[in-house]
């Protein structure tokens, strides 16, 4: 209708888990929570993608209006990532009801809800019926617990498992599946500190040209991914393929560190989450290139509750953090430079106001090859400032139990 508002049919049938049918006030009902200061608190990971959705309203029993701040071309695959509740069981429940028994109208319903094992069944009277009898997902944390659970056939599917494993798992009766995903690894800058050496594009530069990335990638993760150089990774939206990783340039490096200044050394902390063996191997070997141009950089371990309780207080972020650029749910490059990592989020990390017109532009551009010409833009800009140390694109090694017919995870769904 205008530029900020959408009229959306609302599908027809679909059935809660409890018995309910789904009605557009469900939805509407659930965006105007998030919008409440309770909804901004509790429900903080949606509305970090959705802060643009402002309200909505039941038109008919079939269509709902949807109003955003601003014009925004991604109201579409954003809304397919918002996962609608029983609105009317929310408001008799509450909020910390439903995290303990979640009632949605997916393939699956709930069975058992606990913290380290959840079991769902089909939802047979849903619009989609799932496929397998009994489903369960246990939490195992540790790699070595998801292997050998795999091996003692306690399980079907290991999530996430390190390459090196591929021997193990064959013996085990399966097989590796790999799979690619919407994000790169990245050790982040939190460049916008006037004064400090990361506020110097030269230093940034620098650190990309000292860390040799395809060695890491060859070695540590089997040649099965691809160093990064930008935001976008290759299946996102607005990859820039013009756009390469960094050469590794050791005597670049040093060049560009002492015209900046730091001849004579230069010593960083940096902190990152390390859920998986690889990781610690790929940080470790980014301090050792980096040490190899003067540049000390201390890596602190810490959990991802952690990080991301500094991540939201930018008093407590260091120079350096493991983070990446995720563009899930959307496959938008647009989603994790608007959530986190430009002069409009509210850390402010990154900032780059020479490019911020550019990226209003793109959000509000519905022409399809205008924006993808914009995104391009910013992927350049953001390589060329080097927002982070560019690491590598991340991707997905599961191991499947022969068993198992048909797995085929796309984007991590």
């Amino acid at each position: 209708t205008a530029p900020t508002t959408w009229e959306l049919k609302v599908r027809q049938g679909v059935m809660f888990h409890d018995g309910k049918m789904l009605d557009p006030s469900d939805i509407a009902d659930l965006i105007n929570w998030l919008n409440t200061d309770e909804g901004k608190a509790k429900g903080i990971n949606t509305i970090r993608n959705m802060s643009n959705l402002v309200s909505a309203r039941v038109i008919d029993a079939e269509t709902l209006e949807v109003s955003t701040k601003t014009p925004d071309p991604m109201v579409p695959p954003l809304l397919g990532g918002l996962y609608v509740l029983n609105m009317k069981l929310f408001k008799d429940i509450g909020y910390e009801g439903v995290t303990t028994n979640p009632v949605g109208t997916g393939a699956y319903k709930s069975v058992k809800w606990e913290k380290d094992v959840v079991e769902v069944a089909p939802h047979t009277s849903g619009w989609r019926v799932g496929k397998i009898d009994k489903l369960i997902v246990r939490s195992l944390p540790e790699v070595a617990a998801r292997l050998s659970a795999f091996e003692s056939q306690q399980i079907g599917l290991a999530l996430e498992v390190s390459p090196e494993v591929r021997g193990r798992i064959e013996a085990a009766g399966g097989k590796m599946v790999v799979s690619s995903t919407p994000q790169n690894i990245n050790l982040m800058f939190f460049q916008n500190r006037p004064g400090t050496p990361l506020h110097d594009v030269r230093v940034r530069q620098a650190l990309n040209y000292a860390v040799n990335k395809q060695a890491f990638v060859d070695s540590i993760l089997g040649g099965l991914s691809v160093p990064a150089g930008q935001p976008a990774a290759r299946a996102v939206n607005g990859y820039n393929p013009d756009v390469g990783a960094y050469p590794y340039d050791p005597d670049k490096a040093r060049q560009l560190l002492a015209e900046a200044g730091y001849g004579n050394g230069l010593k960083l902390e940096a902190e990152a989450v390390v859920n998986v063996a690889e990781r610690r191997e790929i940080y470790s070997q980014v301090a050792l290139d980096a040490a190899k141009v003067g540049v000390e950089i201390t890596l602190n371990e810490m959990t991802l509750p952690d990080l991301i309780g500094k991540v939201r207080d930018s008093t407590k972020m260091p120079a350096l953090f493991g983070f990446n650029y995720g563009s899930e749910p959307t496959m938008d490059v647009m989603r994790s430079i608007n959530a986190l990592h430009s002069c409009n989020t509210g850390t402010k990390w990154t900032c780059f106001p020479e490019i911020e017109a550019t990226i209003k532009a793109a959000n509000e551009e519905f022409d399809e090859v205008k924006r993808r010409n914009m995104l391009k833009e910013i992927n350049k800009h953001y390589h060329d400032q080097a927002s982070a140390i560019f690491l590598y694109e991340e991707v997905q090694i599961d191991a499947v139990s022969n068993k198992v017919k048909g797995y085929a995870p796309t984007n991590r769904v």
